[in-house]
């Protein structure tokens, strides 16, 4: 199995779209910021329309002042409460167009590692529409939710030993040793439809699949040089629905942060995340995600995009 080479994380595009999300997407990217090694956060606000309607200023003159650049101070302001005292260079970048391609042909351009995005379930507004962003980003994908925590103690890697799964372990391990996190791989596994044919138990053959599972992680972890500490989980999955437990695990843990990896498809009609990383996205949870990609394996997709 070739193995996918985990890049840095240095350059972070974050979609604001200013609704009070935009106060946990700043406190998080600071936040993460202390885990990785960011050198620039470009926040990112795309509006449909900057200019005030003729009627407005003209009741309103005192509204003048450019749109953009009451947004731009409005953003600053919230920045600077958590960047302050940070080495990490921030820029306020504000454009009309449409949220998606915006956002897309800026990672392009930006050469972005990372993109973070509101992960929005009752908050007034769609806001940036994380889904499409989701499915299409050619970097790795950071959620964040509405009622987060704000630590990194914990960490769970979902893992089924795939590269991209592995690369999102290696992502997870290098943000635990920098942090000082714990780090728990999640690995579900679920018995076969046909075990009756066996002879066996059900419960017999949960037993064989754990017992399988747990060789099969000694083999595939002792080249990847994880941490002291960490810890192995074997969650068994009803009829293949590995997300549940998963997402069971990581409430009862009081995790912090959930990383899995993505596996993107080059088809400019259709880029595809894996389907564990797809359905964790779209699960209702407090939990922030972050969907590690292979940098660029959607790239087919932005060069048409940048021809349109």
């Amino acid at each position: 199995m070739e193995t996918l080479e985990n890049t840095p994380i240095r350059i972070v595009i974050a979609g604001l779209d200013l609704t009070e999300m935009d106060d946990h997407i700043i406190k998080y990217a600071a936040l993460i910021s202390q885990a990785l090694p960011i050198e620039k956060v470009f926040f990112v606000h795309v509006a449909q329309s900057l200019e005030l309607p003729k009627e407005v200023l003209e009741k309103y003159p005192d509204l003048l002042a450019p749109l953009d650049e009451s947004i731009n101070s409005d953003l600053q302001q919230k920045i600077d409460q958590h960047f302050r005292s940070s080495s990490v260079e921030t820029t306020i970048i504000i454009k009309e167009g449409h949220a998606i391609q915006e956002l897309l042909r800026l990672s392009k351009i930006k050469e972005a590692d990372l993109m973070i995005m509101g992960r929005k379930r009752s908050l007034k507004g769609s806001g940036i529409v994380t889904s499409h962003i989701a499915r299409k980003s050619p970097c790795t994908l950071l959620l964040v939710p509405m009622n987060g925590k704000r630590t990194l103690d914990k960490l769970v890697v979902a893992l089924d030993y795939s590269r991209h799964s592995l690369l999102a372990l290696r992502t997870a391990r290098d943000m635990a040793q920098k942090s000082n996190s714990e780090l728990h791989l999640a690995n579900a596994f679920s018995v076969p439809l046909g075990f009756y044919k066996t002879g066996k138990s059900y419960e017999e053959f949960v037993d064989i699949m754990r017992d399988n599972a747990r060789k099969h992680a000694t083999v595939v972890l002792q080249s990847e040089d994880l941490p002291e500490g960490y810890k192995t989980h074997f969650l068994e999955a009803e009829r293949g629905n590995y997300v549940d437990p998963i997402n069971s695990f990581s409430h009862g843990l009081a995790a912090d942060l959930i990383i899995v990896g993505s596996k993107g498809r080059t088809n400019a009609s259709a880029i595809l995340m894996g389907s564990l990383a797809e359905k964790l996205t779209f699960k209702d949870s407090d939990i922030p995600l972050l969907i590690v990609k292979h940098k660029g394996e959607n790239m087919d997709f932005l060069d048409t995009l940048m021809r349109i």
